[in-house]
């Protein structure tokens, strides 16, 4: 292991759930199981739990009929192990943030955690040891992990600030002030995105699909059944994936579906240096023709 390595304090191992308020639990999951390729594990009335791979959810929905449009209130993260998560709360206490219990229904599929708000309210839940099944969803067409959050923020600043020095995630690239990529553990090139805006809200959740076609049949199956595509192919400069990205507010934020997501090596993890990109569209889709193209967005 490298000297940066031994020294660092490490930050949480890769995303594992959102959750997310819906008006109406059945259509969602039929959303979810046809267009983003997860598999419904259980569910009642209130609550539902879908995978993608073998992780025991990646998305948990929950029933929430007064809303008109999906909320997503909180994100999952695995820790590594015991030492980790107590290193984790010992910072966020330190730094002021009040611990919270983690959510009723995950309490039993972890063996450590705790939760914390970040500056904008988004519950953040963290713990050790999620539950696995012993085999993969006997689907072809699915996911095989869920790999970031996209975050818009009118709090940039204290948002970039508690995600990095309190909980360890890395800066991997900048597109000017804008717009930031970290990185954790697992070491995706971003397992959160965090972007200026002037109100906050979850912008999107990637999957990673198995091969560039699942993602072209994914985007096939998103124009045939008229789901808006908010955002057509990209090739992304900073993570090198290309994907789509397609939205129905009543089914959760954009799902982007991608294809080659950056893993970065165990020494460019400890060694990388955040680029600072101009804010280009070039700098977002390597396709882009120009500095003012930016309709595709």
């Amino acid at each position: 292991m490298t000297t940066e390595a031994t020294a660092r304090r490490r930050g949480p191992y890769g995303m594992e759930y959102a959750r997310i308020e819906v008006p109406d639990l059945a259509a969602s999951i039929e959303f979810l199981q046809y267009h983003v390729g997860l598999q419904l594990e259980q569910h009642d009335d209130e609550y539902a739990f879908l995978r993608a791979d073998l992780e025991h959810h990646s998305i948990e929905l929950v029933a929430a009929p007064q809303r008109t449009e999906s909320w997503t209130t909180a994100v999952g993260f695995s820790v590594e192990n015991d030492a980790v998560l107590d290193d984790l709360r010992e910072r966020v206490t330190a730094a002021g943030h009040e611990v919270f219990e983690l959510a009723d229904r995950v309490k039993g599929l972890v063996q450590r955690g705790f939760a914390v708000r970040d500056p904008n309210g988004l519950i953040v839940e963290l713990f050790t040891e999620f539950q696995e099944y012993a085999e993969p969803p006997l689907i072809e067409l699915r996911p095989l992990d869920l790999v970031h959050p996209f975050l818009a923020t009118d709090k940039y600043d204290e948002t970039l600030a508690f995600y990095t020095r309190v909980l360890g995630f890395q800066e991997s690239d900048h597109v000017g002030d804008v717009t930031v990529f970290l990185r954790s553990e697992d070491r995706y090139h971003h397992s959160l995105a965090i972007q200026r805006n002037n109100e906050f809200y979850v912008a999107h959740l990637c999957f990673m699909m198995k091969s560039f076609d699942h993602v072209m049949r994914g985007r096939a199956r998103a124009q045939y059944k008229q789901i808006p595509i908010a955002s057509d192919l990209v090739n992304h400069s900073a993570s090198t994936s290309i994907a789509f990205y397609m939205h129905d507010t009543r089914h959760g934020p954009r799902y982007e579906l991608c294809d080659r997501h950056r893993v970065f090596t165990p020494e460019e993890h400890e060694t990388h240096r955040a680029r600072r990109m101009a804010v280009d569209p070039r700098n977002i889709d390597v396709w882009r023709p120009a500095a003012d193209d930016w309709a595709r967005f």
